[in-house]
Order: structure tokens, then sequence, then C-alpha cells
């Protein structure tokens, strides 16, 4: 059980660090290291910040799926139910002050929350199947 635990936390920290990975791609490329910007934060150190609050976020989430879902032994559809419920909770929270852009029409933000709605709620459904498909694979090893 502890070992089956300790497994479905594992792989949500490397969702998180997967997810750290893409963004630190999708925010390092094609930006102008020498000539940052005047504000301060500038431009990289927001990409930074914005890499590392999203690894931070869903690391977070998916070991929390991760747990539950072994901890509850359900099977995979269960274990894809509870990384969406998670991840619509989560998006629901992130994106509050973001709801009136949204009804505006603002592309950009439209675009956010379609990335959002991809990584959180899309990626914790699989994240649970992988915890759901590890858990039973170390259940057999008994």
């Amino acid at each position: 059980m502890i070992l089956k635990g300790i497994a479905g936390v594992l792989v949500g920290v490397g969702y998180g660090l997967l997810v750290g990975a893409l963004m630190f791609l999708l925010t390092g490329i094609g930006r102008d290291h020498a000539h940052p910007g005047p504000l301060i934060p500038d431009a990289n150190e927001m990409a930074r910040f914005v890499t590392v609050m999203a690894m931070i976020i869903t690391g977070i989430c998916g070991s929390l799926v991760g747990l539950a879902v072994t901890l509850s032994g359900v099977g995979k559809g269960w274990a894809g139910i509870i990384g969406i419920g998670l991840g619509v909770l989560v998006v629901a929270l992130v994106s509050v002050n973001s709801w009136t852009a949204l009804l505006r029409g603002s592309w950009p933000d439209w675009h956010n929350l379609l990335m959002l709605l991809l990584i959180l709620p899309g990626g914790l459904a699989l994240t649970g199947v992988v915890v759901s498909k590890v858990a039973r694979k170390l259940e057999s090893y008994r």
C-alpha cells in the first residue's frame, strides 16, 4: 500500500516536471536574453516565474491525484474522473479574475484558458489513468 502511494505521488511529480520542461521551452524560445525590456520584472523573469509556478501547481495537483487514486484503488475510468474533477476545480480557482475578460472576447485570455484546460484537467486525467495502471502493476507483483 505504501509503495503504491509513493509510486502515485512520484508519477504526479513527474507530470509536474514534464509540464515545467514544456513551459520552459514555450517561454524560453525566441526571447532576447541580452535585452529583456525595461520593466521590473522583465520579460525573462516573468517567463521564469510562469514556468516555476506551472511546475509547482501541476506537480502538487498531480501528486494529489496520484495519492487519491492509489489510496482509493479505483480503475482507469474513475481515476480519469478524479483527475478531471481536481483539474476543473483548480482552473476555476486560478482563473477567477479572468472571467470578465473572457466575456469581452479577448483572444489571448481565451488562448490562456484553453491551454490551462489542456494542461490541468486533461493532463491530470491522463496522470490518474497512468497511476491506476502503475498501481495495478504493483499489485500483481505481490
